[in-house]
């Protein structure tokens, strides 16, 4: 008979340094929330969604199609900023990069990233 609730005792990490590195740590602010943990209400900050900017990462060959797997760029993603605060002073549009991963309140279940971060920074992109 196998474990029952074997979940309790396994962990899939996400590769934080990896992500970032490959997507610049650039990203456009889609929106914003206000987050307090269910678990623990001093734990508080913002949900951001974030759209990726650039990616570098090569993903490989689809098996079944035969074409090149393509990059994640335009795609949407949540973090939460544990910065205690409700909102962050950036507009819908603009540019931020993330500091501070923080991997032990950070999980990845089957597809589902729940990404935790201390910070999050503003960044001025020159537009060409």
């Amino acid at each position: 008979m196998p474990i029952a609730n074997a979940w309790v005792f396994t962990e899939t990490n996400f590769k934080a340094d990896e992500f970032l590195t490959n997507t610049h740590n650039l990203y456009r602010l889609v929106s914003q929330r206000p987050y307090i943990s269910k678990r623990d209400p001093n734990e508080s900050g913002v949900t951001l969604t974030l759209s990726i900017t650039k990616d570098e990462t090569e993903y490989g060959v689809d098996k079944k199609s035969g074409l090149k797997r393509d990059n994640n760029v335009l795609n949407t993603f949540d973090v939460t900023v544990l910065n205690n605060k409700t909102s962050i002073e950036v507009q819908k549009g603009e540019y931020v990069k993330l500091i501070n991963f923080i991997p032990e309140k950070s999980f990845v279940i089957e597809f589902d990233l729940i990404l935790r971060f201390e910070d999050v920074e503003k960044v001025n992109v020159n537009k060409k």
